[in-house]
C-alpha cells in the first residue's frame, strides 16, 4: 500500500472498515479512516492530527515505524473531536516535551480532552512553520464544522491538509489504496458518492463558513488533498473544490430568495386541506411555494427544499397527544441543517386536545427558527370560513418572507 504523498511526507492512519454508524446518527456503508500524516523536514518533524483511541495500538505502531515518538517536534490539531485526537492524551503523556499547534479556540478543547499540561502555539491565518525544506502555512477556518477547525497547506508540495472539509467516510473492502487515483473504478465511483453523502449529513449546515474558508485558499496552488478521513485526494482535486463551492452557494441563494417549503402530515385529510389555503394564501403573496406529504415524499427531496428556503411551514395532526412521527421523523433530520433564525409557522387540524401542534412550534423554537405568527389551528372538518382564515394566515406569513 502507497503512504507516501510527497517526499518526506508520509500517511500514518488507520482504517476502520468496520464501523457501520459515526457519531451515534450518520450511517458508514463503506466505513472510515482517520488520517494522520508525518512530515519530516531536514530540521523538525510535524504530525497532523491523530486518530481514535481505540486503534491507538495500531495507530503508533504505524508512527513509529518512521520514528520515534521524541523525535517528533510538533503535532498541529486541525480540530479536537475525538476521531482526530483521540490518541493525543497518550501521545503527550509518552512525549510530554511536544508542541502542539492549534487554533485560537482549540486550546480550551485540547484542555477539556486531555486533562494534562502541554506546550501551546495558537494560529492565525497566515502564520508559517519552517520545519527546513518544507513550510507549512496555516489556516484558521471554524465552524467546519467546529469552532477550532483549521487547515495546513505544505508549501513546497503544494498538498493541503482540509481537516473534515472535502472528506469521506469511505474505505475500499478489496483495495489497499488510500489515493483515489489508486481505486478501481467501482471503488472511485463509490468514495465519490461517500464523499457527498459526508458533505451532506456533515458539513451542509456550515455553507457560510466554506465560503469564508475557501476565499483564504483561493490563490494556493493546491495539488492534492489530504482530508482527516476516506481517500486522499491526489486526482482532479479542482473538482472537489468546485463541487464544494457550488453547494455553499446554495447559502446565498436562499439569503436571496423568497421560497417557503410546507410540509404536513393529514391523518383524515382537514390538515390537507389547511395546507392547500395556505399554500394558495402564499401564492398571493408572490412567494415561491413547494409542498411536500412528510408520509409519502423522499427524506432528501424535502431536506434540498428546506435548504434552499426561507420558510418553513409545518402542518401537523396530532395522534395520542403528540406530533405524527414523519413529522418527528422530518425534524429529527433537520441536524444537517442550519435552522437558526429560519422564519417558521406551523398550522394543523386536531380532534379533542391538539398537543401536536404546540409540540412541533415548541421543537422549533429549540432549534432556533423564528416563529413570525401564531398557529392556524382548526379543531375536526375545516369549515369554509376558517379555510380562508388559512388563506389569509399564509398570505400574511408570505409577506413576512418578502419584507
Amino acid at each position: 500500500m502507497r503512504t507516501l504523498l510527497a517526499p518526506s511526507v508520509h500517511w500514518v492512519g488507520v482504517k476502520d472498515p468496520e464501523l457501520a454508524i459515526f457519531d451515534i446518527v450518520v450511517p458508514t456503508e463503506h466505513g472510515t479512516t482517520y488520517n494522520s500524516y508525518l512530515i519530516q523536514g531536514s530540521e523538525k518533524c510535524a504530525l497532523i492530527d491523530t486518530s481514535k483511541a481505540n486503534f491507538s495500538k495500531e495507530y503508533f505502531t504505524h508512527l513509529e515505524k518512521h520514528l520515534p515518538l521524541q523525535k517528533i517536534d510538533y503535532i498541529v490539531v486541525q480540530h479536537t473531536e475525538p476521531d482526530h485526537a483521540g490518541c493525543l492524551r497518550e501521545f503527550l503523556e509518552r512525549h510530554p516535551e511536544v508542541t502542539l499547534i492549534h487554533s485560537k479556540p482549540c486550546k480550551r478543547f485540547i484542555q477539556t480532552l486531555t486533562n494534562l499540561p502541554f506546550n501551546s502555539m495558537a494560529i492565525e491565518s497566515g502564520d508559517e512553520l519552517d520545519l527546513g525544506g518544507k513550510t507549512l502555512r496555516f489556516f484558521s477556518t471554524p465552524f467546519l464544522h467546529w469552532p477550532d477547525t483549521m487547515m495546513s497547506y505544505l508549501v513546497e508540495d503544494k498538498i493541503l491538509f482540509s481537516c473534515d472539509v472535502m472528506g469521506s467516510h469511505f474505505t475500499s473492502e478489496t483495495n489497499p489504496e488510500i489515493f483515489n487515483s489508486l481505486l478501481d473504478e467501482k471503488d472511485y465511483l463509490a468514495s465519490i458518492e461517500a464523499f457527498k453523502y459526508y458533505y451532506a449529513m456533515i458539513m451542509r449546515p456550515y455553507k457560510e463558513h466554506i465560503i469564508k474558508a475557501f476565499e483564504l485558499l483561493e490563490k494556493l496552488d493546491v495539488q492534492m488533498i489530504a482530508p482527516s478521513h476516506g481517500p486522499i485526494l491526489d486526482m482532479e482535486p479542482r473538482f472537489f473544490f468546485d463541487w464544494y463551492r457550488a453547494r455553499a452557494k446554495n447559502y446565498l441563494l436562499r439569503l436571496n430568495g423568497q421560497k417557503v417549503t410546507i410540509i404536513y402530515a393529514s391523518a383524515y385529510g382537514n390538515t390537507a386541506k389547511m395546507m392547500e389555503s395556505v399554500k394558495a394564501g402564499l401564492l398571493d403573496a408572490g412567494v415561491e411555494v413547494a409542498v411536500f406529504d412528510a408520509s409519502s415524499s423522499a427524506m432528501a427531496e424535502m431536506i434540498d427544499s428546506i435548504e434552499l428556503s426561507t420558510g418553513i411551514l409545518l402542518g401537523t395532526s396530532t395522534i395520542n397527544a403528540k406530533a405524527p412521527e414523519p413529522i418527528l421523523h422530518l425534524i429529527a433530520n433537520l441536524v444537517v441543517l442550519s435552522m437558526n433564525g429560519r422564519k417558521a409557522g406551523v398550522f394543523g387540524s386536531f380532534g379533542w386536545s391538539g398537543e401536536g401542534i404546540a409540540m412541533t412550534e415548541r421543537i422549533c423554537e429549540v432549534m432556533k427558527m423564528k416563529i413570525v405568527q401564531e398557529p392556524y389551528k382548526v379543531q375536526m372538518a375545516p369549515s369554509s370560513a376558517q379555510l380562508e382564515e388559512g388563506r389569509e394566515w399564509g398570505y400574511n406569513f408570505g409577506l413576512k418572507i418578502i419584507e
